[in-house]
């Protein structure tokens, strides 16, 4: 998904114009803005002074500046390298969209303020770099639990309560007394999972699962094929509720995910779903069985094994609403 470089499109202009209202319509002064040395500006004007806090952001690549203009404020976005102008322009779609519903300049500046602080967690945390494919596999696996799993039975707060992988937590949901681990895995790849820690399947709940989702690669023509940006496209659409949608973003922010057009061109399909019990004797290593002074354990585990453990869809669902 190419996204068109409004920027590239004030230099390409015969005028000499270099800014440009992004809506006429809207009731808030937003602007595409070239800078003297061709810099790549998005620009707020607004009123009153006081209306913007005081706390100063730092983002990494980009100069945020306030100052009084003839008629008025001016809050700049300026950013440093035009390289990275799709993560800026990300970055300044994310506060068009998130400021569309605000009552007044002040609402849309306290919004913007906070659209801000979160991309500076997100930029000191990760940085600029991308998901690695295998990232990006599990946060899918994740997602797909979500989406077809806790969305399809509960409500859009609870599920997204539920997910605690953001967060680095033992399991990457906890349902009440249930949690469940996700692990995906490519169809090609040899019938094992990778547990990346000790007590990734330590069970200190009422249930315990372990959800193996496969993926396949496919081609984009595939009518069921999906990518990461559609599937949480598709988990945006199901969230109705605007609280519910802010949480999900800042869950995404967790996990270092930005809307970029690379998280298209990897496409999967699911080929098979399972779900196995984690209760004694299911193959794992357990906190009680390492020696003193072993801190950091990665393993693997040969799914044939966990075959006497598997139990169904229905099943899971069953038990994590307690029927």
């Amino acid at each position: 998904m190419m996204k068109n470089n409004p920027w590239q499109s004030l230099k390409n202009r015969q005028d000499g114009i270099d800014y440009e209202r992004i809506d006429p319509l809207n009731k808030f002064d937003f602007y595409w803005f070239l800078g003297e040395s061709g810099e790549y500006i998005f620009v707020i004007k607004h009123e009153y002074f006081e209306d913007w806090p005081s706390k100063k952001i730092i983002l990494s690549g980009i100069d945020i500046k306030h100052f009084q203009i003839s008629n008025g404020y001016r809050l700049t976005l300026v950013l440093n390298e035009p390289s990275d102008w799709d993560i800026f322009y990300i970055l300044c779609n994310d506060l068009l969209q998130a400021t569309s519903e605000a009552k007044s300049q002040k609402a849309m500046l306290q919004i913007i303020y906070n659209r801000l602080q979160r991309w500076q967690k997100l930029f000191r945390k990760f940085g600029k770099k991308l998901l690695s494919e295998q990232e990006q596999q599990g946060l899918i696996g994740e997602l797909y639990f979500l989406k077809h799993h806790l969305l399809s039975t509960f409500s859009s707060t609870e599920s997204l309560s539920f997910w605690k992988g953001p967060f680095g937590e033992q399991q990457d949901f906890g349902i009440g007394d249930t949690t469940v681990e996700v692990k995906s895995k490519q169809g090609t790849s040899a019938p094992y999972i990778q547990i990346s820690s000790i007590d990734q399947l330590e069970c200190n709940v009422a249930n315990c699962f372990l959800y193996v989702v496969t993926l396949n690669n496919a081609p984009h023509n595939i009518a069921e094929s999906f990518s990461l940006n559609t599937i949480i496209e598709e988990i945006k659409l199901l969230l109705l509720d605007s609280n519910d949608l802010d949480i999900f973003e800042n869950l995404l922010s967790e996990v270092g995910y930005i809307d970029l057009p690379e998280y298209d061109e990897k496409r999967y399909i699911i080929s098979k779903e399972s779900i196995y019990e984690i209760k004694k004797d299911f193959p794992r290593l357990r906190t009680k069985n390492i020696p003193n002074g072993i801190t950091s354990i990665q393993y693997k585990i040969e799914l044939k094994e966990c075959m006497p453990f598997e139990i169904s869809l229905t099943d899971l669902k069953r038990r994590m609403i307690h029927d």
